[in-house]
């Protein structure tokens, strides 16, 4: 892993295996061939990231949800990591996903899973979280249908 140091006001990059080919430069899924190059690194099978960086928590760290790159980490399996203390995200308990729609990233940490210092989200959003956790309200489209029955 090689790092490059500019001025300070420059960001440090640091070159790591790209994520979502797995280092081999191909579309690991072969969509529009099994020739075709990486759209997340371009066939060199390195990516750049920003030092210091963790793992993100919406793809679990291997730069796709379903077929597609990651939203949250552009497919290279690492977010910045924002300022110290981090502790977990209170909406989506660390796992970077949307409670409505688990291909979606979480809106109060963009994904990260994380969060800087205690950020507690307000009565109201934790409510609906839990509710939806539980399955109780079934989400926007049960709604819909039990106002249409009325």
């Amino acid at each position: 892993m090689a790092r490059s140091r500019a001025p300070q006001d420059a960001v440090v990059v640091e070159e790591v295996m790209c994520a979502f080919c797995g280092g081999r430069g191909i579309d690991p899924f072969g969509i529009m061939s099994s020739l075709s190059r990486c759209c997340v690194c371009g066939g060199s099978g390195k990516v750049l990231v920003q030092v210091p960086h963790i793992p993100c928590a919406h793809c679990r760290a291997t730069g796709a949800i379903k077929t597609l790159t990651c939203t949250v980490c552009a497919g290279k399996g690492v977010v910045p990591r924002p300022a110290l203390p981090l502790v977990p995200c209170p909406i989506c308990l660390g796992t970077g996903d949307d409670a409505t729609a688990p291909a979606m990233g979480c809106l109060r940490c963009r994904g990260k899973g994380r969060v800087t210092g205690p950020q507690l989200p307000s009565g109201l959003e934790v409510a609906a979280v839990q509710r939806l956790r539980a399955g109780a309200d079934g989400g926007p489209r049960a709604a819909r249908r039990a106002r249409r029955q009325e």
